[in-house]
């Protein structure tokens, strides 16, 4: 009797035992297939997008209650198992970022400890060719500024300081304001952009190149007035252009610039379409005979010399161009329908072109 009684006091905290260890590895199963379900899982199917943002000093436990009370998560536990198991509770980064409600819990933490922030700044590229009145056009449709004509008001406002700025400031900076890609700051106006590219301008036009305008007897106005007429007059009729045919349009940049540099030193006209175009607002094309003949300082088929100022913002090709011109004999060309340049020495050769090319008698 007594050994039956020791032997099941014995036996019942061992079945005790079992059992407890059994709910627990059930538990722990039961958690684990829990975890790995809800860690790739995203909190909806649908996109959602969510601007989170985190201050420093914050750490994974506020996080991850942010991250489920603005739906981005279902479980916070979920996550924070996530970042005690993957040792990133102190990686996670102070930042704002662009999170999905339909990214799953690997995603969303891979995002902060790697601080893929959402970048403060803003890209603006302004096109080589374009006028302030494009500049301002597309600012106005980037909401940088509220309306394109506040553009023009804010450069005749601003202050700049500048080597070049008496010249600049005569044209409300047209010529001047260089085409390029810029970053600016969320916060930034157009008046940080245009400092941007007159700064740029500034840069990309240095002293050697402003000693050999002065060299060859011209100034820095004149250079920038006819540089956009070149940038105008030369092209391409399509979006992609390759290597070889930058290098055959740069030659032909500097073929254009001693046409023109002809023209000027025998006191013909430069009759180039493009000043016409600027008149009417027009960006490329063949003018009509009656627009030829409108009257306007910018008509360079009625007036000899260069226009009053520029018509268009160069890119620097075209500055190079008119500051080292091809040496020729040339005083014609014709754009191909292509954009393709096609020069001539006399009037008749012109003609031919301009048949050939243009069906034009």
């Amino acid at each position: 009797m007594n050994e039956y009684e020791i032997e099941t006091t014995t036996k019942a905290p061992k079945k005790i035992l079992q059992l407890i260890f059994t709910l627990v590895a059930v538990a722990l199963l039961v958690m684990t297939v829990y975890y790995l379900t809800k860690v790739n899982q995203a909190a909806s199917s649908e996109s959602r997008a969510v601007s989170f943002v985190i201050e420093k000093g914050t750490n994974s436990k506020q996080v991850g209650a942010k991250l489920e009370t603005s739906g981005v998560i279902r479980n916070n536990w979920v996550f924070l198992v996530y970042i005690k198991l993957h040792n990133a509770d102190d990686k996670i980064q102070a930042g704002e970022y662009a999170l999905d409600a339909n990214m799953s819990i690997t995603e969303i933490v891979d995002i902060l400890t790697h601080g893929r922030v959402v970048s403060s700044a803003r890209t603006i590229t302004t096109i080589e060719g374009w006028t302030n009145a494009q500049i301002s056009s597309y600012l106005a449709a980037r909401q940088i500024v509220t309306k394109p004509v506040e553009f023009a008001d804010i450069l005749q406002r601003s202050q700049f300081d500048f080597k070049f700025i008496e010249d600049a400031k005569s044209f409300n900076y047209q010529g001047f304001l260089f085409p390029d890609t810029y970053q600016i700051g969320k916060n930034d106006g157009a008046g940080s952009l245009a400092q941007k590219m007159l700064s740029n301008f500034e840069n990309k036009f240095t002293d050697q190149m402003l000693s050999d305008t002065k060299a060859a007897g011209r100034s820095l106005k004149d250079i920038i007035i006819l540089a956009s007429i070149i940038e105008k007059e030369v092209g391409r009729n399509k979006e992609t252009i390759t290597q070889a045919e930058k290098e055959i349009m740069q030659q032909e940049r500097e073929l254009a610039a001693s046409v023109f540099y002809n023209r000027l030193a025998v006191g013909h006209a430069l009759e180039a379409d493009a000043t016409i175009n600027y008149i009417f607002g027009h960006t490329g094309g063949i003018p009509t005979l009656d627009q030829v003949k409108t009257q306007s300082p910018y008509n360079t088929y009625l007036n000899p010399g260069l226009p009053p100022g520029p018509i268009a913002n160069p890119g620097l090709g075209s500055i190079m161009a008119a500051i080292y011109p091809a040496q020729s004999g040339y005083f014609y060309f014709i754009n191909k329908s292509d954009g393709e340049a096609v020069f001539a020495q006399t009037l008749a050769e012109h003609n031919v072109n301009k048949a050939k090319y243009l069906n034009l008698k």
